[in-house]
Order: C-alpha cells, then structure tokens, then sequence
C-alpha cells in the first residue's frame, strides 16, 4: 500500500516543491537590520525623539544609526544623497529640494514658531520688523527658510534689515544680552530653551494676530494658542494668552525604504508620539496631514487601519517574513488544491486497476471453456487458472478498503475454476 501511495504523492510533492520554489524567486528580499536617521543638532527636540526610537528599536533587535546635523535642510540634502534613509524634517523646509524620491510617513507633532523680541521694543507684526536686527536661524536648520518667507511676505529683507544666521543657543544669548532685537526659534514647548526665553523678564513672545492669513496660505502651518500659565502655572507662565504659528515635524524616508521598515517605524513613532502634548490631542499623531512630500503607500495603510494582523500577533522579525513569503501561497492555492482534489480518486483508479487487469484475464478464460474440445487444451487452461490464483495471492496486495472487491475476484475465480472441472467431466 505504501508504495502504491508513493506512486501518487511523492510526484505531487514535488511538483508542489517546484512551484514554490520557482514563486520563492519573487519573495522580496528581507529588510535590512539598522539604518540611518538625520536629526537636528544634538541635545534638541529631534535628537530627543530619535533616542527615544533607538531605545524602542532596540527591543526589536534593530539597530539605529543616529547622525546629528545643524537642521532639517542639511537633514533634506543627506536624504537626498542617500547618506542616510529617514529623517526628522520640519514643516515649511519642503521646498528647499526638488527632488522627487523622497516622501512623507507621516507627521510627528506640532512645532512652533515663536517669535521673541526685547521688551523695549514691542512687536504686533512682522512688518514692524524694517530696520532690525533679526536672528532668522543658521544655515542648515529649518528655522531658516520658514523665517524668511514670512519676512519676504512682508516685504522685510536683507536690504531693510539685518540678518543673523547663528545658532538657537547663540540668538537666545544675544537676544538676552540685547545684541539682536528679535529671534526666530522652531522648536518643541518642552524645549529648555523655550522654557528659558519665557521664563526672561526682559524678553517677549510674539503673539501672531494674522495666524489665519498665514496658516490659509501655507498648508503646513497651523495656528495654536498657548494660554495663560499653560507653560507653568505656579508663575503664570505665559501671563497671558498667545496665538502662535506652529509648523508640523514630519518622518520623511527615500522612496526605496524597505515596505517592512514603514511598519516597524510607524509603529515605533506611533508609540512615542500618539500620547499628546500640549498642543497635540491624544492619539493625534502620527498622521498624514500637514505633510509636504507624498504620503508613502505602506504608511497611508498604516496610518489608515493600524498594523496588520500579523505584526499585530507576532513579532517584527517573524510578522515581516510571514508578510513576504505569502507569495507562495499561490503556487500552494493553484498547485496543491488540484493535485489533492485529484490524487484521490487517480489512486482509487490505480487500486481497482489492479483487480480489473485480473477480471480481464479471468473473462477471457470464461469466454474459451466451451471451445475446448479436448482433455490436452482443458489441462493448459486448468494450469493457467492455477497460475492465475497464485499469482492474485502472491501480488495483489489492496488496501483494507478494497478487501470487498479483492475477494469477490476470488470469488469468481472460483466460479471459472468449478466451470473448468465441470467442463473435464464432460470432456472424460
């Protein structure tokens, strides 16, 4: 019986081993085991986060390559040049690069614009800028570009004014000391240097009393209010309501990220960033809006309907190759079910063929008895039938399911025999 199976199976094995192995050529290839990502400098908001995803990463056994850099336009460059493949980037920073491989998973958290200036010299909007001394940010960082195309929507330039590109530490301290009148700072409430610049009672923030214009003609600004005492209650920090400009940090990859690394960081950033701020809603971010880049394909399903079913009960590692070696389940689907459905009822054929081969022989003997007109002819055909049932004993070997029409072979071999000597009796 079991090589009768083998007869059946083993070639139906194999061709379902040959299918996969020729869909297995199409199995991507598996995601890399560390990576790249470009921040601000070191000891800011993006750095922090990064860190954060490090330690995260870690559990999954991924490793996270953190390189530091003066802000989100030399971030951009590196993104572009392919030095690294994600990056922290700041809202407003999009148009500084042109090209067309990079996009968007998702934004991260509000960031905003404040504006602070000196006491001494009040400040309702930014044309009143002309003729200052402005800190717009150093080259490199996002605060740059977003500083200046506000200052150019108010006709406020280098030909009016005085530029500063330093460092946020360098504007806070000259800000302080009264060697600038005004500083531009992007950067997260929790800052301490925000904390710092509030906490001055010689400086002010800037309220924007035109956030509508401004956030109605850029699409990756928004407006925020920061209340009275919402910074620090105890001193009534700010002591008074703020309308601020906020930009949006955005997770921005190359365009060939591994679909399996959208995953593993979404659901990274997911857990850093969906618990809220002060200006950000619980379960807000990430999110894709206010994004600059187009939304890559994997994160918008991300964000849209959460991890799927399978990163959702294993882990990454497992979940990712589940994920990329369901392509064999094709050839299992148009191979395997075929072959099982059919296997069946060819081996049931193969059984009875066996038993029937024998009827055939047995009918021709049945069919010659009465042509037989002499004893030397009947005592071949006797000899044959004699042959016949020991082979049939010897050979057949059927499996219990079949007994029933094995022994009714038997049977009737029996019957052909008795015809046999009936036919000698009357032969004698």
């Amino acid at each position: 019986m079991k090589c009768n199976a083998c007869k059946i199976w083993i070639p139906s094995i194999g061709i379902i081993l040959i299918s996969m192995f020729i869909a297995y050529q199409f199995v991507d290839p598996p995601p890399p085991t560390e990576l790249r990502i470009g921040t601000g400098r070191v000891g800011g908001g993006y750095h922090s986060f990064a860190l954060k995803y490090q330690e995260l990463l870690a559990h999954d056994e991924f490793k996270l390559d953190i390189q530091a850099s003066a802000g989100s336009i030399e971030v951009l460059q590196k993104l572009e040049s392919g030095e690294i493949s994600l990056g922290i980037v700041q809202g407003g920073t999009g148009h500084t690069i042109s090209s067309k491989d990079l996009q968007s998973l998702g934004s991260l958290f509000f960031e905003p614009l404040w504006v602070f200036h000196r006491k001494t010299q009040p400040l309702n909007y930014l044309f009143e800028l002309r003729g200052k001394r402005v800190a717009i940010g150093e080259k490199g960082s996002g605060t740059r570009p977003l500083a200046l195309q506000l200052l150019q929507d108010n006709q406020i330039s280098q030909d009016n004014t005085t530029f500063l590109e330093v460092s946020s530490k360098m504007a806070a301290l000259q800000l302080a000391t009264g060697k600038i009148d005004v500083a531009f700072f992007v950067m997260s409430p929790s800052a301490p240097l925000i904390s710092e610049l509030l906490r001055n009672p010689e400086l002010e923030l800037m309220s924007f009393k035109r956030d509508i214009a401004y956030s109605s003609r850029y699409p990756f600004l928004t407006s925020l209010k920061l209340g009275e005492g919402m910074i620090d209650l105890k001193n009534n920090i700010p002591s008074e309501n703020k309308t601020l400009l906020a930009a949006t940090a955005s997770l921005v990859a190359h365009k060939d990220l591994h679909p399996d690394l959208v995953y593993l960081f979404l659901k990274t950033v997911t857990q850093v960033h969906n618990i809220g701020g002060i200006f950000e809603k619980k379960n807000q971010f990430p999110s894709q809006t206010f994004v600059e880049f187009p939304i890559n394909k994997e994160a918008s399903h991300f964000l849209q309907n959460g991890p799927s079913f399978l990163h959702n009960i294993f882990p990454f590692w497992i979940a990712s190759l589940l994920d990329r070696l369901k392509i064999l389940l094709i050839p299992l689907i148009a191979v395997m079910l075929p072959l099982l459905k059919g296997a069946m009822p060819l081996y049931q054929w193969g059984i009875r063929f066996k038993i029937f081969r024998w009827y055939n022989k047995l009918s021709e003997m049945d069919r010659n008895i009465n042509d037989i007109t002499d004893l030397s002819s009947l005592e071949k055909e006797r000899e044959k039938m004699t042959t016949l049932q020991s082979e049939i004993i010897k050979q057949v070997s059927v499996p219990l399911s079949y007994m029933g029409e094995f022994y009714a072979l038997r049977t009737h071999i029996k019957l052909v025999h008795e015809r046999l000597e009936e036919r000698h009796s009357v032969l004698s």
